[in-house]
């Protein structure tokens, strides 16, 4: 989805203006979900209206005030709490097909797969995955999370340090049986 879609999803869904929505995708580092969130907080809670209604008698008397009451809107049921958990689940969802690992060795791609597929994995087998990340990471594969997103980024510094931290033991381990 381009930038200006999704500009113009959130003006879609929020009714702001096209530069609101702008302004809040760029706060928010293009992430639609963030951005309504964040357009939602910041719109004033709208007021309740109390208009008086007259109410006459028979006597002729002045008109007395009379107060509706306010019918409060009942956010915490169970369906809307629902609603927010599945919604919240889908972007989680979305966000992981959007952001792959990628599996490289010697700077050729070798592999790409989707960070829910990855946990999907995990979740069934995790000894298997583990197992193979380790050993690729003492073979020379190298392993990055490629999509948008801050979390992409700290696991792509964690996974370099990874890397070299083995490149160091191989290196070593490989010095070590040269001098025997």
């Amino acid at each position: 989805m381009t930038r200006l879609e999704m500009v113009e999803r959130i003006r879609e869904k929020t009714g702001v203006t096209y530069e609101e929505a702008r302004e809040a995708l760029e706060k928010a580092n293009w992430d639609m979900l963030d951005a309504i969130v964040t357009l939602e907080k910041d719109k004033p809670a709208a007021e309740p209206i109390n208009e008086p209604v007259y109410v006459q008698d028979n006597a002729q008397e002045a008109p007395k005030p009379v107060k509706k009451p306010v019918r409060r809107v009942n956010t915490g049921d169970i369906g809307s709490k629902v609603a927010t958990a599945l919604r919240w689940i889908g972007n989680l969802i979305k966000k992981g097909e959007s952001n792959h690992l990628e599996i490289s060795h010697k700077d050729e791609v070798i592999m790409e797969i989707s960070l829910v597929s990855l946990i999907l994995i995990f979740l069934l087998s995790w000894w298997i995955p583990s197992i193979l990340i380790v050993v690729g990471l003492f073979t020379g594969y190298k392993f990055r999370v490629t999509g948008s997103g801050a979390a992409g980024r700290i696991v792509n510094n964690v996974s370099e340090k990874a890397s070299q931290k083995a490149d160091e033991i191989v290196n070593k381990i490989n010095e070590e049986a040269k001098e025997e």
